[in-house]
This record gives C-alpha cells, structure tokens and sequence, in this order.
C-alpha cells in the first residue's frame, strides 16, 4: 500500500518514535543553548538523548531541574595531589562530568611516558577527562626540569582522540620572537582544526594584538580591564575560581556588560588543592559564586557547559537530541544542589577503586642536603641588603629589597633570615637527578616564624622547595622529601617532629582516595600554622614561588629570577 510514510526519507525514523527507550528525565530544561527554562522530557537511549519529548521508557524519573553536566574549562589534577581517576570519583557527584585538563605538571616530571600514564588512569573514572597536549615543558630555560617535550612528542599527543587542544602556552616571549620550537606545536595544533589555549598574565598594548593571532583563549587576567581587553582582541575569556588563583569576583561583572558577549566567557578552577576541593568543590563552586553575585543561573550555568563546549568543539554540555546523556538532575537550580549524576545515560554510575597507577612513581633523587648548601655568603659585617620575593597574593609575586642581618658560620659569613621582619630564607633544589643545582634567596610574607615547610610540588619544574626560619630545619625537611619520595613536609623543631603527607606518584600525587590524602595535608597544614605560616593561601602558595614566567620574582635552581627582563637577577645587592 502506498503511503506518505513509505515515500518521506524521514519514514523509518517515524516508525521508531513509540520504541522504548532506556530512560526519560521529566522536568524544568536548563537549556542553555538558548539561555531558557522550559518543562520538557528527555529521552535517553543507548548512553545518548535521542528526543526531547516523551516516550515510553524502561525508566523514567521526575527532577526539579535538569541541566548539562558542568565542564572545568582549564584545571591540573595534578593540583588536587591525587591520580585522575580518584579526582574523577571525588567531583562526579558535584554534578561536575567532564573536566579539560592540562597535564604539563606530571610532564615536567616525567615527560610523554608521565601525560601517556595520566590519559590511562583516566579511563577508571565516569568522569569524562579530556587533555590538551602540554606547549611548554620545561616552561621556561631558566630552570632545570625532569623532561621535555618537543614538538614532535607533543603532535604525537595531539593524534590521540581524548587529547582535545594545546595546552597553556606560556611562552609568550617565545611566540612573540617566532621561535620555531612553539609555533611548530601551535602550527600542529592548528592543522588538527584543534584549540590553542594561551596563559598571557599582564600582555597588553601591541604585544597582546601579536601573541592573539596565535592564542585562543586565556585564564590569567586579574582585571577586568585586562579581561576586556583580551576579549577585544578576539581571545575567549576564562573566569578562574582556584586555590591560589580566585578571580571571580573582579571579573564576573563582564557577564553583564553590554559590550561583552558572555557566551565567549568560561569558568574554570585551574589549581585547586585537595582541602578546597573536598569543602567547596571544582567548577561547581563557581557556579554557585556566579549566581550569588548576581548572575543569571542559567547564564552561569551556560559558562560551565556550552561555552567551554563550544569553545574546544566537544559534543556534551548541551542538552539536545544527538549529544550525549552527560546530564545534572537538580533540587535547586540557584544552589546547584545536585540529586543525581548521568554520564553516558548512566544515572548514578557507580565509582569503582581504580586500579594502581600508570604513572610513574620513585622520581625524586638529590643528594642529602647540607644547611650551608642553603645560605647565601657575604663579604662584610652585614647587614647585607637584597631583593626578596614579597608573597604580596596567592599567586603573584612583587619585588622588594630588605636589609638581613649577616652572621658567621665556620669561618664563613652568611645572609640569614629575619622571622622579625616576616623573611624566611628559600631554597630550590634540583630533585630530578640531574644538574644538583641550588638555587637559594629570601621570601617576605609567609608568616614563619620558626622551623621550615617544603614541598616537591614547585610549578613547573616541580623541585624540591624549602622555606624556613633558620637552615638546619630546611635542611631537615629537604632531605626528609627526598626519603620519602616527594610530598609536602613541615618540620617543628621545638617538638623534633616532622609531618608529611607522601606524593609518591611523580613526587606529585598520592595513590589513595581524596578524602584519605586531604587528611594527611590538613595535618600537614595544621603543622605550618603552628609554625606561624599565616599566608592566605597556606602551603599551597609556596608552590608557585618557583613559577617563573607569572610575574615579578621568583627564585629557580639556578638562582633569582626578574620575570619582566626574563633573566636572573642577583639576591644580594650590597
């Protein structure tokens, strides 16, 4: 019998519309491809959302509200201290289903081999981690790493499905010159039709209008006049919410500017460390923080999800016939109150103990460390004056200069610090087994007042960094890491103790679950308050004070570096 249905090409499609599907979701849509809410059904079938009507179901569920799974638009797992899958299993709960991470830390360590072993844990996780190669290991020739990645290692990352751009390209000097070791990767990058994520702190005038020519987007800026102006440029505007980095606030209002388009602007948590992420969450923190200060919820939840999906060209953070079934099922839509996670069209997936590692672990090697090796000498009765590191914010530096007082030591004069006037003394020791470089200066700002904190998280390179109130406690401390096999230490020496939270996996992560590895740092941390460090952003602040290419000084292994002349520069001066 000749009917219309057998002529219309839509004819079989028409005929499966009353088949049974997995699941309906029945609610208030979220939809934030047109920035609406409306009461509709979402049909799920076979892990994808096939309608947005009814139809019969296996399953079906009532929810007050049903938004896209969050996406962290730029965040380091590496920064949580704990393996990929187990950051998986902490954030899917939050409603958070898929996260842009880039690897450059574990690279700094352990090079390809280390990014390769962090894509592998990241398949025992429902969270849906997506990599970006990382452009600049080692970040800088200032300091000494644990690895390299050159161009052809990182096209060879770029090949791989689950790898969706190029990773922060912090070497804006590099771009800017045409060195052809970056725009080779950029170039790589480009040819793939894939995104160039770009880390421009404080580039402004002419040099910005260069380096956007090459660079997508940003997550650096600290104004909102810097905000603008990177907008301006044609760059996509990502809104960090981290640990050390907390730029909400100065830069939300872009989202209500009538010379914005909100839909180029994205939130992202960067670096969030393993205390803040157990109390307040990941990118779904800043979610609730945007609609507290005033934005629209369905606005915030668009730069959670379809800004940031568009913005790397992935199919989830929407929801429409054809994406996948990554979806939020909400009590509260302002509150973000999260009753139900579906990944894949999976409600509630169930969150199995990942299996060990694939990354690399036993990587930090120096010699036993010396308190002499850590001091400075001087050639004079003192005091000595020098440029010290001011820990003016979490995550910036400024440069100031302080007279120190000079003491003798076996016949040697030396530089030391004054809790008295907040100095502690620094130290940057070389822990990939290779040069043996010390790189030592003074630090103002942290508050220590006895005893000596370190760490084996130091951005980028990942050394092993000290700070402390005298050089015998330091040494402790550093050479207690280097036992252990990397992680986070704070030694007392009133009481001769020593607490530690272990980062065995590239010196930079733990194998155990968050909750257990956020228990040991509290302790950590608890320790270093009892030792006067007060800075707002307590230990983790320490591991960017080696982070040289965020301005103004930062102290590497191979000594004091002024970031804006982009050389070293001497700690003592007279």
């Amino acid at each position: 019998m000749d009917t219309a249905a057998n002529h219309c090409p839509w004819g079989s499609i028409a005929m499966t519309r009353t088949d049974t599907v997995d699941l309906t979701i029945s609610g208030t849509l979220v939809d934030v491809l047109n920035g609406t809410l409306r009461e509709t059904t979402v049909a799920v079938d076979d892990g994808e959302i096939v309608a947005l009507a009814d139809r019969p179901a296996n399953r079906e569920i009532e929810a007050e509200y049903i938004a896209p799974g969050l996406i962290d638009a730029h965040m380091h797992i590496e920064s949580s201290m704990v393996t990929a899958a187990h950051y998986g299993n902490a954030v899917l709960d939050r409603g958070v289903t898929s996260v842009v991470a880039d690897p450059h830390e574990i690279a700094n360590v352990c090079g390809l081999a280390g990014v390769r072993g962090m894509i592998k844990d990241a398949a025992h996780t429902p969270l849906k981690i997506r990599f970006t190669a990382p452009s600049s290991v080692p970040a800088s020739h200032l300091q000494d790493g644990g690895a390299t990645l050159d161009a052809a290692a990182v096209e060879d990352l770029l090949g791989d499905e689950r790898v969706i751009a190029l990773g922060e390209v912090m070497n804006v000097p590099g771009v800017l010159a045409g060195e052809e070791a970056i725009h080779d990767k950029i170039e790589a990058a480009r040819e793939r039709g894939l995104t160039v994520d770009g880390h421009a702190p404080r580039v402004t005038g002419s040099e910005l209008q260069s380096v956007a020519q090459y660079l997508d987007t940003d997550h650096e800026s600290v104004t909102e006049a810097e905000a603008l102006e990177k907008l301006n440029a044609g760059m996509r505007v990502y809104i960090r919410e981290g640990s050390c980095s907390k730029n909400l606030d100065r830069l939300i209002g872009l989202v209500n500017r009538s010379d914005v388009d909100s839909r180029r602007l994205s939130l992202c948590s960067d670096d969030r460390d393993v205390s803040e992420l157990m109390e307040l969450g990941s990118v779904d923190f800043a979610v609730r923080r945007a609609i507290e200060d005033g934005i629209d919820p369905v606005e915030a939840i668009q730069l959670a999800t379809i800004n940031t999906a568009e913005s790397y060209g992935v199919p989830f953070g929407r929801v429409a016939p054809g994406a996948p079934a990554d979806l939020a099922l909400l009590d509260d839509l302002a509150a973000w109150d999260v009753e139900h996670v579906v990944v894949d069209g999976v409600v509630d997936p169930s969150l199995e103990a990942p299996p060990e590692t694939a990354v690399e672990t036993d990587t930090v090697a120096f010699d036993r460390v010396e308190p002499a090796e850590l001091a400075l000498e001087y050639a004079g009765s003192g005091p000595a004056r020098v440029q010290v590191i001011d820990a003016v914010g979490r995550i910036q530096t400024k440069r100031m200069e302080q007279n120190l007082p000079v003491e003798s030591r076996s016949d040697t004069d030396i530089v030391v610090p004054d809790p008295t006037a907040d100095v502690a003394a620094i130290s940057v020791i070389e822990r990939h087994g290779g040069s043996g470089n010390i790189g030592n200066g003074f630090v103002h700002g942290l508050g220590l007042d006895r005893g000596a904190v370190g760490v084996t998280v130091a951005h980028d390179a990942h050394n092993c960094l000290v700070v402390g109130a005298a050089f015998d406690p330091m040494a402790a401390v550093a050479n207690h890491l280097g036992e252990v096999g990397g992680g986070v230490a704070a030694y007392d020496p009133t009481t001769d103790t020593i607490e530690t939270l272990e980062l065995p996996v590239g010196g930079l992560m733990s194998d155990e679950p968050l909750a257990v590895v956020n228990e040991q740092f509290e302790t950590v941390q608890s320790q270093a308050r009892a030792l006067g460090l007060d800075h707002e952003g307590g230990v983790h602040t320490l591991t960017f004070l080696a982070l040289e290419v965020i301005p103004e000084l930062r102290l590497t292994t191979n000594g004091l570096v002024d970031i804006a002349a982009f050389e070293y520069t001497d700690v003592i001066l007279e």
